[in-house]
């Protein structure tokens, strides 16, 4: 059986530039809300909500899983520091479409208190940390098929940023 070929090959540099073009992208559509104020509520809400907490936990993942893996800190660390971007991203565009001030993370920040009580599960694997990318990429796809407009574009964005951590940054 043949072996399958990369179509391209690139570098560890190549690979840390295109991860960082997409977090790039991913913060420029945050800084280029529209105008005009469009309400949601509902659904729109709670996936936009959804996705912010999935981005926050995926960099908490990344973040404890670059402490004990040493061979890829470094990327983990860049994971981490994009998904928490995505994370400020999406809370941007709550606050902006609801007309709440921006740092309203009042539900999780008492979970998150309530968590750390208990013990801490151990940091995951980095087969763990793809995995949970790669559902987050797909999340934050079907979530962007269900929107219009610069909401489908931030989400269109993390999907592909998650994509590219998954598949090229962590390989």
């Amino acid at each position: 059986m043949p072996t399958p070929t990369i179509p391209f090959a690139l570098s560890r540099r190549g690979l840390f530039r295109l991860a960082g073009a997409a977090a790039l992208s991913a913060a420029t559509m945050s800084t280029t809300v529209a105008c005009g104020r469009e309400e949601i509520s509902g659904p729109a809400l709670d996936s936009l909500t959804a996705q912010a907490r999935a981005a926050r936990s995926d960099a908490a993942d990344a973040l404890a899983a670059s402490t004990v893996i040493a061979d890829y800190a470094t990327a983990l660390e860049i994971v981490a520091a994009q998904r928490a971007e995505h994370a400020d991203a999406l809370d941007t565009e709550i606050a902006r479409a609801t007309g709440a001030p921006t740092d309203t993370p009042t539900t999780e920040t008492s979970a998150t208190s309530t968590t750390t009580t208990a013990s801490a599960p151990p940091p995951p694997d980095i087969a763990a940390v793809r995995e949970t990318l790669t559902a987050s990429a797909r999340s934050a796809a079907q979530a962007a098929r269900n929107e219009s407009g610069y909401r489908a574009g931030l989400l269109g964005s993390i999907s592909a940023a998650c994509s590219v951590s998954a598949s090229v940054v962590l390989a």
